[in-house]
C-alpha cells in the first residue's frame, strides 16, 4: 500500500492540506455590500479513512476594512501514513466590495518536531511583492519554472477561505477557476457546483444548508510533472468543499473539505462553527 503523498500544496500537516484545497473559493461574484464587521470561530476535526488524525482552530476577524485569519492545529502520528505535526498560519488583507485582496501570509509547520516548513509572503491586492519559502524548491530539470506572471492576481491559501455571500443563488460560489500561490507552487483549482447538503450543528454552531463544490487540481508552475503525486492529484476527482453561509457578515466559509488519497478519504469537518456580526457601534454613530 502506498503512502498518500500529495503535492507540496496539499501536503501534511493535514490542516494545511485542507486550507490549500479551499483556497480557490475566494472570487465569488456576489453583489456589492458593506465590508463585514465581526468574527467567525470554528474548530475542525481531521480524519483519514474515518480515523481522527488531528484538529485545528480557525479564528477570522473582520473590522469593516480588513480581515485577519489565524489557524492553529496539530496532527498525530496514529498510523504510518501520518506524522506528528503542528502548524500556525496567518493571513491578512482587505475587502473592496466583493473582492478579497490579500496583503500578507505566514505559514510555519513542523513534522516530528524537526521537519520545518515556513512561508512568508507580502502582497499588494493579490500580487506578490516579496516571498520567502523554506525549504526552497530543489533544482530539477523537469520542474516547471515560476515566472513573474505566476505571482500576479493570486490568492494565498488562507485569504481564499473568505467567500463573499452571493445574493439569491448561493451555488454561484462555485463554477469558476481560481489561481492560487502557496509560496512554492502556482496552481489552479477548477470548481463546479455539485449540490447542497444539510448540517446540524450543536451548542450554537451553524445549522442549515451548505453548498457543495467539486474541485479539480491543475498545476501551473513550480511543480514537477513527472512526479507520481502530481499525476495522482491531476486525476483526482474526490476533491470537495462545503461552504456554509455566515449571513450576518455577508460571507461564506468552508464547513467541510475532502481529499481522496490512496489510503482512504481525508476529510476535514467543523465540530464547531459560529459566526456573528459586530453589534458594537462607534460613539460617533
Amino acid at each position: 500500500m502506498k503512502s498518500p503523498r500529495l503535492p507540496r500544496a496539499l501536503a501534511p500537516p493535514a490542516f494545511a492540506a485542507a486550507i490549500a484545497l479551499s483556497a480557490p473559493l475566494a472570487a465569488s461574484a456576489a453583489p456589492k455590500h458593506e465590508a463585514p464587521q465581526g468574527r467567525v470561530d470554528a474548530t475542525y476535526n481531521i480524519l483519514l479513512g474515518g480515523l481522527t488524525i488531528g484538529r485545528f482552530a480557525l479564528d477570522t476577524e473582520f473590522d469593516g476594512k480588513g480581515y485577519t485569519i489565524t489557524v492553529r492545529g496539530t496532527t498525530s502520528g496514529v498510523s504510518r501514513f501520518v506524522s506528528d505535526g503542528k502548524g500556525y498560519l496567518k493571513s491578512s488583507g482587505r475587502m473592496a466590495g466583493t473582492r478579497v485582496l490579500p496583503g500578507a501570509y505566514l505559514l510555519d509547520t513542523s513534522e516530528n518536531g524537526h521537519r520545518n516548513s515556513t512561508v512568508s509572503m507580502l502582497m499588494k491586492a493579490g500580487t506578490i511583492q516579496q516571498v520567502t519559502a523554506m525549504p526552497p524548491l530543489a533544482k530539477k530539470a523537469d520542474r516547471v519554472p515560476l515566472l513573474p506572471q505566476h505571482k500576479r492576481d493570486i490568492f494565498d491559501p488562507l485569504s481564499a477561505m473568505v467567500v463573499p455571500l452571493p445574493k439569491g443563488n448561493m451555488g454561484s460560489a462555485c463554477n469558476r477557476t481560481v489561481p492560487v500561490f502557496d509560496g512554492w507552487q502556482r496552481f489552479d483549482v477548477k470548481l463546479s457546483y455539485k449540490g447542497t447538503a444539510e448540517v446540524s450543528g450543536q451548542e450554537g454552531s451553524y445549522k442549515g444548508t451548505v453548498i457543495v463544490c467539486a474541485a479539480r487540481y491543475v498545476p501551473v508552475a513550480g511543480h514537477r510533472p513527472t512526479r507520481e503525486a502530481i499525476e495522482y492529484m491531476q486525476n483526482n476527482k474526490a476533491l470537495e468543499v462545503w461552504l456554509a453561509p455566515v449571513e450576518p457578515l455577508g460571507i461564506m466559509i468552508p464547513y467541510r473539505m475532502q481529499i481522496g488519497t490512496e489510503v482512504g478519504m481525508l476529510t476535514i469537518h467543523a465540530s464547531r462553527f459560529v459566526g456573528a456580526a459586530e453589534t458594537q457601534r462607534a460613539a460617533a454613530e
